[in-house]
Formats: C-alpha cells, structure tokens, sequence
C-alpha cells in the first residue's frame, strides 16, 4: 500500500474515534505508521493469512481473537527474537478504538489534555509510550511531512472543538470516575441533565465515604 494510501485509511479511522476520544488524528496517524511500518507489519495469521488488523502491536486477546507470530523485540540493548500473540480486530476501526482505550490510562492524562498535536506527542514520549527517545521528535516529523494537522479540522457539520480547558476538565472527570461514558465528552457545552448531577454528587458521596 502507498504512503498516501495508508494514511487516508487510517485518517478516516482516525477522525471517527475522534468523536468519542478527542484523541488528535494527527497523532493516532503517525502512531501507526510508527507501530506497524506504513501496514507492512500489521500481525498476519501464518497458517491462514488472515490479517489481525492490529495496527498498533497490541499483544493479547482481541474481538477476532489472536494471532500468533514471531517478532523481535529489544531487551537489554539487544534484539531478541519472540513468539508472541497479538491481539486480532475485524477491521481497523476496532484497532483503533482498542488503542484509545489504552491511551486513557491516568498516565496519559497529559496527551488527552494537550492542546495541540506537538504537546501530545511530547506527552507520549514523557509517559513512556515508546522506549525511543525521539519518538515525540519521529510524530511532529511525520506530521509536517505529510500534513496530517489538516485531519484535525472539521466541517460545521462535523464534530464539535472545544477548548483545551474543557477538555482537561473532561477527560479528568472521566479518569476520575465523575463521568461515566466517553460520550460525555461531547456535550461539555450543553447543561447536565439534573438525574446526572445527582448521579456526579452521589459518586462524591460515595467516595467522601470510603475514606477512613
């Protein structure tokens, strides 16, 4: 697959987590073309030839199952060979909203909060994402080279932006436990029915509660 092929496969990907993650396209882009080398090293089943979809060398279960290969990993300063399952997705829609999940982890809390695709990829590399120590350096190259910062626009019709503060209040609520579901994320501006702000003050309760 082409470079530029590649990349509006995964762009349209991409802009749809948007809706429930707020994750920049311009990063989850350059991820993986990072993770699986333009799609050339997505997992393939070796007896079948059955792609796993797993764009982002996700080791596990998946929705479809597992793959089972052999990969080279660096351990020590040094690349060893090992056979490993990676996770198997029915599309590449399922990777990726697999992926987000994982980035919602409390130490990432800081790429969620970015305002921009640059602090997000430093948020990455300060978390740990990646063992290179220029892979914030390796994303914004990627994404001045192929304009992927034009993914993060949207139509009037299209998803809704909202400011970085917002969104930090959001996504803190949401590692918090206050919010339940992503899709609250994409209300920040409508007011909170009131059975949600009973349900928001019953959780403080709650937690005020279990403190000795």
């Amino acid at each position: 697959m082409e470079a530029q092929a590649f990349v509006q496969l995964v762009a349209d990907h991409a802009r749809k987590s948007y809706l429930n993650h707020r994750l920049f396209p311009s990063i989850i882009i350059p991820q993986a073309i990072l993770e699986s080398g333009w799609g050339k090293k997505v997992p393939v089943d070796p007896t079948t030839g059955t792609s796993s979809y797993n764009l982002f060398g996700i080791k596990g279960t998946g929705p479809a199952g597992s793959v089972t290969i052999e990969s080279k990993e660096v351990e020590n300063g040094k690349t060893v060979t090992r056979t490993s399952q990676f996770r198997a997705y029915e599309n590449y829609q399922q990777s990726m909203e697999d992926h987000t999940q994982f980035l919602r982890r409390p130490a990432y809390k800081n790429v969620l909060a970015a305002a921009t695709p640059a602090q997000a990829a430093q948020a990455l590399e300060e978390a740990g994402y990646a063992t290179d120590p220029a892979y914030a350096e390796k994303l914004t190259g990627l994404i001045q080279t192929y304009n992927l910062s034009q993914y993060d626009s949207f139509t009037s019709e299209g998803p809704q932006t909202f400011p970085p503060w917002q969104l930090e209040l959001g996504n803190r609520a949401l590692q918090e436990g206050l919010l339940t579901s992503p899709e609250w994320l994409n209300k920040l501006d409508e007011p909170m029915p009131v059975w949600a702000v009973l349900a928001v003050a019953l959780r403080l309760l709650d937690r005020q509660r279990e403190k000795p």
